[in-house]
């Protein structure tokens, strides 16, 4: 008898800390905020010719909004040159240019941002003969 009498107290316990999913404890919480951040590269491929360009074009929002103004965004490359690579948003939006390297290869751009970071890879492809 002792020992139901512990067991029935043992799941008592245990169920009263549990919550159901239509419980209402958590009105109190914070809303989760979701953060978009992404770097895109327009092409994604140019000619390895030392002289054509793609935009770099990034984006930032939080909870669907655009980041304030004037975030400031950092772009690194492992390959061709960067127009700025320090950017400042406007709307959400950072732009800049990636001038060709003259060697064949993929490169990656990588953005990064105040607690955020994304990367795209970018390819210099071989330069056709006319």
């Amino acid at each position: 008898m002792k020992r139901l009498l512990i067991l029935s107290l043992a799941a008592l316990v245990w169920f009263s800390g549990c919550t159901s999913p239509t419980d209402s404890n958590d009105d109190n919480q914070e809303p989760v905020s979701s953060t978009v951040f992404t770097v895109e590269a327009r092409p994604s491929r140019v000619p390895a010719d030392g002289h054509s360009k793609m935009v770099i074009f990034t984006e930032y929002r939080e909870n669907n909004q655009p980041v304030p103004d004037s975030t400031r965004i950092i772009l690194l490359n492992t390959i061709g040159t960067l127009g700025l690579g320090e950017l400042y948003t406007q709307d959400g939006i950072a732009i800049d240019t990636l001038t060709a390297d003259s060697t064949v290869a993929l490169g990656v751009v990588i953005a990064v941002a105040p607690g955020v970071r994304d990367s795209i890879e970018i390819a210099f492809e071989p330069v056709d003969p006319e």
